[in-house]
Formats: C-alpha cells, structure tokens, sequence
C-alpha cells in the first residue's frame, strides 16, 4: 500500500513539487522573451531570484506540512497550507532580496514568478489528489477497518470516516457485545474477534470500547500476538485537548495530551526570525535609543529604563523593560488613581494618566517606549508575536480561562494591539489572546 512507502513518496512529491517551480520559472521566462523584455545581464539576476524562492520554499513547505499525511487532508485544508507556504516563501524571498541585492526588487519578475508557480503548484497537487482518489476508486490503496465497540463513541468514528472520504478507509463490520443499531454490518461479541481476522481483511482495527473492559484486553493480546494495527478512540474527556503526541521516557513509552497546537518547527522558525530580526533592529535602531535616553535623562528626574516584573511563559517571572515614560514615584501613585481605570477586569488603563511626563507622552503615542523590549524578546523571555506579558497582581485575579494565555510566549504586539486596546474590554482582550494561542 502506499502508506508503507510515505517517506519515498513524500520525496517523490518534493521532487515534483521543485520540477513545477522550475517550470514556473521557465514560463516566466518565455513570458518575458514575449515582451521583449529580457536583456543581458538579466539571467544572474532571475536565477538569483529563482534560488533563493527554492531556498525559502523548501523551508516553508516542510514547516506548513503540504506534503504530509495527504490522507488526513481535505483538498481545502491541503490549498490552504500551500497558498500559506507559497505567501511565506514569497515574503522571505523579498524580504532577504531587499537585505542583499535591493535594486532586484526594482524587477516585477518575482511577482509574475509567484503567481505562476502558486498556481501550477496547487494544479499539480489537485492532480496527484484526482490520481490516488482514482485509484482507491479501483480498490488499490483502501484501508479495510475493523471496529470493536459501540456507542457513541463508534458513531462518532463511522461520522467522521463517511466525511472524509479522502482517508481511503472501508469499515467492514463492529464487534460489540451486543447488537446497537450502527449501520454497518455487526459480526458478533469480541470472543469472535479471532474468527473474523482468520475470515477477513482486517488493515486496521479501532478500539471504541473502554480498556478497562477485560474482554478489551483480551482483544489487544490477540491483535498484539498477530501483529495488527491497532487505533484507540480517545474517550470524551481525553479528546476535548487540541493533540496528543509520543513521548519516549528512557524507554517508557509515554503519551504527552496538550491543550493546544503545537508545531516545533514553526516555533524554532519563529524564535530563529525573532533573533534575527531584534538582533538587526536594535543594531540599526541603537542611534534612535541612544537620544531617546539622552532626552530622557535631561527631561525628568529619575533613570532611563523602566524595568517591571511580569509574568511569561506557564507562568515564569523575568524584568520587562521600557524608557520610563512616567514620573519617577509612578508605582506609588497608582493606588491613588485606582477610580480613574478605565478597564474592567484586573487590569490598569488611564488613558490621560497625570503620571506620564512631557515626553512620556510622545514616546507612549509613538510606542517608542516599547524599544527597550526587543532586548527581551533577543534574550528569549519574549517573542515579537505574542500576548501582552501581565503583572504578577493582574495573573493573581484571573479565572482559569484568562490563564491560557500563559500558555504561550508573550510578545510585544498581538491582536489586542490592532484592535483599539481601550476600547476593548477586558473579556473581549482575553477572547482575543486565547484566539491566537
């Protein structure tokens, strides 16, 4: 089956994938010798072009998975990832054209490149789609499924088959320890498991059934000494976390359940682009923070750096840092200003605070006050992306449902940011950081 062969194939695919972009890259080509408007000297400069977009769409491709698990992917979720990857790709490209060689981007080459590569890739992978469906049309490539349960928790798994037609699964029949109406055919109580392999095409086998039921474990013997496949449903509480992952503890083999997604490869890309780009901006902003010190210094009493314990990832302590934009007794007067908080919930916000200086105010509406973070999201305790790191007071007066927003690396903007701050209340601010975790 294919299935065996999936790394191969997922190569194949890649293969295929790079020989369309090279074909792109040619049409693009012959598109321009069209207009009479390829000149000499313009070859380096498209194969630079055209490398450097491989380069990045290599890399982006193995990050957004467009190529994995087809099985489990509808044709929408599958365009989805691609039109991602090829966005991203296309960003970097421009992104690192405008670092090394700017006078490149001078050329709309990139964009007809772009638009011709993105389409022919999601043609070719709607192709390849058309090909496996045909041939499981045939009876090659299907999975042939034994389910042992019933209840909802089988209904559910036979919903879920029967909307994902794309699987290649064919349920042949349940065991149950009694008969309870699913619509497929029933082949006896779980004693008869032994007989139905012997008679059958048994790919695959579910577990619907509790494991703590005996007769279950009976089950998972006899699979286990005939070398079967074996999936367990999750019960309902187990399958209310967003994904599960194996674990290998010294040998004990673990199952890690996690309450939300998380994709490794796109947090190492994301700390990777952190570094780089704090790295880069406080190199070229460093003139900027020195007069933005000086001004600070001369303006008001009191030091340059504001530095404030908040609260970060799972609930880590560390010194967020900003240019005091306020007097230099701020932390005392605030009790004093507590009627004046314009926010519901257990958060502080004035918005003409009496507290904030002359230039406070200009670094505050400029969001210059917010530079000194970079330095934090450099050193790892925060990421450019993220939600607002909270005050240990505020973390204290939150539900739980206001705490899975420690569940991610803080940041220096996310949506709350670009979404009118205060004039969104409290809830809606907590909806908004729980909608990007």
């Amino acid at each position: 089956m294919l299935r065996e062969f999936g790394p191969i194939l997922d190569d194949v695919a890649q293969a295929l994938d790079l020989i369309v972009l090279c074909l792109s890259f040619y049409m693009t080509v012959e598109i321009y010798r069209f207009k009479d408007a390829m000149y000499e000297g313009l070859w380096i400069q498209y194969i630079l072009i055209f490398l450097m977009y491989i380069l990045c769409w290599i890399t982006c491709s193995s990050i957004y998975r467009v190529r994995h698990a087809r099985r489990f992917m509808s044709m929408r979720l599958e365009s989805k990832q691609l039109i991602k990857a090829n966005i991203v790709a296309f960003a970097l490209t421009i992104i690192s054209i405008l670092l090394f060689r700017p006078n490149l981007i001078h050329s709309r080459f990139i964009f007809y490149f772009e638009a011709i590569g993105l389409a022919l890739i999601l043609t070719e992978h709607s192709l390849i789609r058309l090909a496996l469906q045909a041939w499981r049309s045939m009876g090659r490539n299907v999975r042939y499924v034994l389910i042992i349960g019933n209840g909802q928790a089988a209904k559910t798994f036979l919903e879920k088959i029967r909307e994902n037609p794309q699987l290649g699964y064919k349920v042949i029949g349940y065991l149950a320890e009694e008969r309870n109406g699913l619509e497929i055919p029933y082949l006896g109580d779980y004693s008869n498991l032994q007989n139905v392999l012997n008679l059958k095409i048994v790919d695959i086998t579910a577990i619907t059934a509790s494991l703590s039921d005996q007769s279950i474990r009976n089950c998972l013997e006899l699979l286990e000494v005939m070398g079967k496949t074996v999936t367990i449903l999750l019960d309902d509480l187990i399958s209310k976390v967003a994904c599960c992952r194996q674990v290998n503890l010294d040998g004990l083999p673990l199952v890690s359940y996690e309450g939300h997604p998380r994709l490794p490869g796109h947090e190492f890309a994301k700390r990777m682009l952190d570094i780089f780009l704090t790295g880069v901006g406080l190199l070229v902003l460093s003139p900027l923070l020195l007069v933005i010190a000086i001004t600070i210094k001369f303006t008001s009493p009191g030091p340059v750096l504001f530095a404030q314990k908040r609260v970060g990832l799972n609930g880590r302590t560390f010194n967020i840092y900003k240019f005091r934009s306020m007097v230099e007794n701020a932390e005392e007067l605030k009790a004093k200003l507590a009627h004046l908080n314009e926010m519901n919930g257990p958060v502080f916000k004035i918005t003409n605070d009496p507290r904030v200086t002359p230039i406070g105010r200009l670094l505050r509406r400029t969001s210059l006050d917010e530079l000194p973070q970079l330095w934090n999201v450099f050193k790892g305790d925060m990421s450019l992306v993220g939600p607002r790191p909270p005050l240990p007071s505020e973390v204290n007066m939150y539900d739980p449902k206001h705490r899975k927003r420690l569940s991610v690396k803080p940041g220096i903007t996310c949506i709350w940011q670009i979404s009118g701050r205060n004039e969104v209340d409290f809830e809606e601010w907590m909806e908004m950081d729980a909608e990007y975790v």
